[in-house]
Order: structure tokens, then C-alpha cells, then sequence
């Protein structure tokens, strides 16, 4: 190999290795956090009744409330949501059935938006899943401030029907 080629290809490499460290530097597996919580009014549920009448798969209730970003604070944001019946009870464990929600959390005239998904057991006989037994959701991103969001949202019934919506947001 000549001496011009041997340093072209040392110098290629060594680049490329900057850029491959670099990138993956934005990935880290030890990336940093973002915590805060919002204070959710307790929501105002409508049951969209699909299928047979009465309880079946598919049913959805759908959600909306006032977001504080303290107790008692002024109006901050809104919560919009769904929750599909996606797994009936069974014999074998009558007192619980699965919804999957869809949860769109809005700030600042929506520009900012967090976007969480997950299932959780619910009791068959209640709208909302028991108070200050938190249910843990994945963040599946956002916009605006939040653009590129990814992380959990930790929602907990209070005993009042409002909720406490805790954000981990990884950076």
C-alpha cells in the first residue's frame, strides 16, 4: 500500500470512529432525566358502547380534564384519553379485565405535547382503576418542548377521583 492511501484510510477510520462514539454518546444507557408532575381534575368519562350491549371488547371510554401544575393551581394544560376494553374477565380471575389507554397530555395551546400507551387491570365493575394504586405507562414522545419525549408517566388515583400524573422523561 502506499503512503498516501495508509494515511487516507488511518484518517477515514479515525473519523469514522469519532462519529460512531459520538452517536453513540446521544444514546448513552445512562442518559439523564427529566422528573416533574401535573395535577389531573378528575375526569369527565363518556362510555362509547361497541358490540353486543353491555360490557364487550372494544368498549372505550373517553376522557378529558383540566391539567395544574400544582394543587390547586391555575390551568396549565388538558388531558384527552381513550380506554379500550381489550381483555374481559375471566372465571379464573373475575375481578379484573385489562384496558389499553391512550393518553395525550397538552400544554401551552397543545404546541407541547406528551403522547403515553399502556394496559393495566381494571376492576370490572369501576370506571377508573382503584385509588393510590399507581399504574406505570411508557411515553411514547411528544412535540414542541417535549419533542423526541420518551420515558414513563406514573398515574395514581387520588381518593377525591383527581390524579397525579408523575413524568420520568429521559433526556
Amino acid at each position: 500500500m502506499n503512503l498516501t492511501f495508509q494515511r487516507l484510510l488511518k484518517g477515514s477510520v479515525a473519523l469514522f470512529g469519532s462519529v460512531l462514539m459520538a452517536a453513540c454518546g446521544a444514546h448513552s444507557s445512562n442518559p439523564s432525566t427529566e422528573t416533574f408532575s401535573v395535577y389531573e381534575d378528575a375526569p369527565k368519562l363518556s362510555l362509547l358502547d361497541v358490540g353486543a350491549p353491555g360490557k364487550s371488547l372494544g368498549d372505550v371510554y373517553h376522557f378529558s380534564a383540566p391539567l395544574h401544575s400544582e394543587r390547586g393551581g391555575p390551568v396549565t394544560g388538558e388531558v384527552i384519553g381513550s380506554k379500550t376494553l381489550v381483555k374481559m374477565a375471566t372465571d379464573a380471575n373475575p375481578n379484573l379485565e385489562r384496558r389499553a389507554t391512550l393518553l395525550f397530555f397538552t400544554f401551552a395551546g397543545a404546541r407541547d405535547q406528551i403522547i403515553a400507551f399502556g394496559a393495566a387491570d381494571y376492576s370490572p365493575a369501576a370506571a377508573e382503576f382503584d385509588a393510590e394504586l399507581p399504574v406505570v405507562r411508557p411515553v411514547l414522545g411528544g412535540t414542541g418542548k417535549y419533542l423526541g419525549a420518551r420515558g414513563q408517566v406514573t398515574s395514581t388515583r387520588n381518593a377525591d377521583g383527581s390524579y397525579t400524573q408523575a413524568f420520568t422523561l429521559l433526556k
